[in-house]
């Protein structure tokens, strides 16, 4: 009878694989399970006559704790890196920007183009031409006060 022997590299060979999953998929599962199959891998090395259920051990308590250990550590840092998302809330990008008044605000209420799209604005009457920041957007609102 020929018994199956797993040798070291095999281990490397998945955790390769499961690499490109997590980069061809998205979330970050595949990462564990590949620092998990490394692991055993290098187990495996360092002790040749390693039985597969050890190995498996080791593959299982190496994913979850690589897992509970970064999963804080790589929240933070995909925080940090990400864009603010405005893509669906267009005026919120407008905050803090200064704009130039197409027609005066009068009563507290005049009129902006920006881009392809008009807006209405909200703040102290002001004359045509005159710079202004945006403070906040109120629904399809800016409130605006005069720049420096």
């Amino acid at each position: 009878m020929v018994m199956f022997k797993v040798v070291f590299w095999y281990w490397w060979a998945l955790a390769a694989l499961l690499l490109v999953f997590e980069m061809m998929l998205p979330g970050v599962v595949f990462l564990f399970l590949a620092i998990g199959a490394a692991a055993a891998g290098a187990f495996l090395l360092a002790m040749a006559d390693l039985s597969l259920e050890w190995q498996l051990g080791i593959f299982a308590v190496v994913a979850v704790v690589s897992a509970v250990g970064l999963r804080p550590t790589l929240r933070r840092l995909q925080a940090r890196d990400a864009a603010p998302n405005t893509i669906n809330a267009r005026g919120d990008s407008l905050v803090g920007r200064t704009i130039v008044l197409d027609a005066p605000i009068l009563n507290g209420r005049g009129r902006v183009v920006l881009g392809d799209g008009s807006w209405t604005v909200t703040g102290p009457d002001m004359a045509a031409g005159a710079r202004v920041r945006v403070t906040a957007v109120n629904g399809t609102e800016l409130a605006v006060v005069p720049a420096p």
